[in-house]
Order: structure tokens, then sequence, then C-alpha cells
């Protein structure tokens, strides 16, 4: 394998705000920090505005991640002319990895790979193979897209299968999995602060009246099974939940639902995004971290709530369960399932249980899995 590749890499990068964009610009990074030449394509205009809501954009003079200085931002989802330009500045590439955000991006990758020529060898870098709420016509396009380039990356074993069943017994696809590293987020304070402790004392909730504050951010949809948490809260009298996110329905269902419950003096949900540079304060403030899912693929989130010291209860959803180890730095149970997340948040504010899973944690396990990760992506030339 050459130890010093030429590569493009096309995603989204600063200012757009998320988990993809801030890991695309901090792929850029290790990338380069590990000796390669790496050129960062992004978009001025990504997709329709339909495809997504919430927000997309984060102020100019506020990054999540440190912007990456070789970087172009022209791309237009609108403007084929653009995905052309892309293309031939790629054709001195080794390897073009592209950022499968949506299905509809089979589209313009298809004209880059064209205009990019035999050279580069294609990776398509999957978040999700296909969205949470997919079409009709997705599954053709991503097939369409992955038998183009050539290679996938996906996060999870599941994924991988997934990505396999779409592609048919094509042998010409080479579809491969790495763990999800935390991108390298601007949050004010890291691992190394003076201020970061893995002291189970440190818990400010529960060093103030017992009450166990399990909390959830990020996008607030469905399958993430917020109203499941909600549900499971309202067995278990020494837990309080907050919710801080951007909800894709209605946030008073969620707030009408605590209600319901009995348990609207334990619950605060608020609306908003939130900001990178307010990430440290607020996991800080959880005891736990849940992420209830129902369904999905990968999720930043655990990570993030280990690197401040935090253990987290997940659902062995997608890779949740192969980032927690249960009953060591955190509590896995079973998805689509309120009896089991109500045994688990009973387990948590039993006396001593916290403090036990917080000792547990190690803040400094993504840095690790970079290496691991940026190797899977230049092993793709020469295979």
């Amino acid at each position: 394998m050459p130890r010093h590749l030429r590569i493009a890499i096309v995603g989204p990068t600063h200012p757009y705000s998320g988990g993809i964009a801030t890991h695309t610009t901090s792929l850029a990074h290790r990338l380069q920090d590990a000796g390669h030449r790496v050129h960062l394509l992004s978009w001025k205009a990504q997709y329709p505005a339909f495809l997504r809501s919430g927000t997309t954009r984060v102020p100019e003079s506020e990054p999540e991640v440190a912007p990456f200085p070789s970087s172009t931002e022209r791309l237009a989802w609108y403007n084929p002319l653009t995905w052309i330009r892309a293309g031939l500045t790629m054709r001195g590439a080794d390897v073009v990895v592209v950022t499968g955000v949506t299905p509809y991006h089979a589209v313009p990758y298809a004209v880059m790979h064209v205009a990019a020529g035999r050279r580069p060898r294609g990776v398509v870098l999957a978040h999700n193979v296909l969205p949470h709420e997919h079409g009709r016509f997705d599954e053709r396009l991503v097939r369409m897209m992955y038998r183009q380039y050539g290679a996938v990356l996906v996060h999870s074993d599941e994924q991988a299968a997934l990505a396999r069943g779409i592609v048919g017994d094509d042998p010409d696809v080479d579809v491969r999995v790495a763990r999800l590293p935390l991108a390298d987020l601007l949050l004010g304070d890291g691992p190394d602060s003076s201020e970061t402790t893995t002291d189970p004392e440190v818990s400010a909730a529960t060093s103030v009246d017992g009450t166990v504050t399990v909390g959830f951010f990020g996008m607030v949809r469905h399958y993430k099974g917020v109203d499941q948490l909600l549900e499971a809260a309202a067995r278990v009298p020494g837990v309080r939940v907050v919710v801080r996110g951007e909800f894709w329905q209605p946030v008073d269902e969620y707030r009408e639902q605590a209600r319901s419950l009995g348990i609207e003096d334990r619950v605060e949900v608020v609306d908003g995004y939130v900001a990178m540079s307010d990430m440290a304060a607020m996991i800080r403030g959880f005891d736990v971290v849940a992420l209830p899912y129902r369904s999905g693929s990968s999720s930043i989130n655990v990570a993030l709530a280990h690197r401040f010291g935090t253990p987290v209860l997940a659902t062995d959803a997608g890779t949740l369960a192969l980032d927690v180890r249960d009953g060591v730095d955190g509590l896995v149970v079973p998805a689509d399932d309120v009896d089991a997340l109500t045994e688990a948040l009973r387990r948590l504010v039993r006396p001593g249980e916290l403090a036990r899973l917080r000792s547990g944690v190690d803040q400094h396990a993504s840095d690790r899995m970079w290496t691991a990760y940026t190797d899977t992506v230049a092993g793709f030339v020469g295979a």
C-alpha cells in the first residue's frame, strides 16, 4: 500500500453543521496528518431544502471543527457544471472518497466519476446506507452509486450486510467496515482540560438531591425513541429527563406526553440546535447520556459522552452496543423495549451504580480509533 497518497474527499464541511460535516473535515485533517495530500471539495448548496429540516449551517465565525485549509466550496446540487469541474480536478488523485449524505447524491457523484476518468480509486463513505425514512427510488440510486465507485466504507456489520444486499452478488463492489471515531470537535475544553474529571463525586444532580439526570441531545426523531425513554422514566421516581435538540415532530407532542404521564416536573424539553460551544457544559450536567434508539446505524454521542466522563444508557440498535461496554462505562438494553429501559433506569438510581460506571469511562478511546479508520481509507488503493 502506498504510504503517501493524493486523496480527494467530497462532502460537507464548515459552515455546514452536524456529525457528517464534522467527520468529513476531521477525516481530511487526519489523513493529512498521516502524510497524505488531501483536497476537500465541499458544497455551497448541498441538496434541496426539503430533504432536511432544522439547522444546516453554523455562523462562519463559529466552526464546530477546525476548517481544513485545502478545501473549496463550489459544488451546487442544481448546477451540473460544478460536478464536472470537480471531477476534472480529481484526475490526479489516487483515491476519491465521496460522502453518501443522501441517495440523491448518486446523480452528481456519477457525473464526477465520469469526469474524473479511470485513474482514481473510488470509495463511498456511507454513514447510512439508506435514509431512516427512505423512498421508492433510494435503493436503486444507492446501488448505482456503489457499483460505479466500486468500494464502500460503512461503520457497522449491520450496515455492511445492508450494502451487500443492495449490490447483490456483484464481486466488483468492495464493502469494508471501520468503527466511527469521534470528530475533532471544537468543544471549548476537552478531556485534557483541568475541569474534566472522572471523579464519580462530580455528578452534579445526584450530589444535590439524589435524582439521576438522564440527558438526550441531538436531532429528535421518532426512531430515536425519546417517547419510550419518557415512558420508562415515568415508572422510576428517581429519574429526571432532559431533552435538548431540534424536533422533527411537533415538540409539544413530547411535552404533552410528559404531562399525560404525570412527570412534567421531572422532564425538561428544550427545542433548538445545540452549539458545540455549549456541548461540554451540557454533557457534564447529565449523570447519564441516553440513546434509546428503536433503530439506527451509528452515533457519535457515545464518544461525546465518554469524552467528558459521562456513562451512557443505549439500546443495541446499530453500532451503539459496540461503543458501550455494558456494565463498565454504561448500560445496553434491547431496542424498542420499554421494560428493559425501565429496568436500566432502576439500576442507575441504585446507590453507587453511577459512580462505578463513571469510573469505567475511557475518555481517550476515540483517538485510538482514528488510526485504524484512516488506514482503512488508504487501504482501498491497490485492493
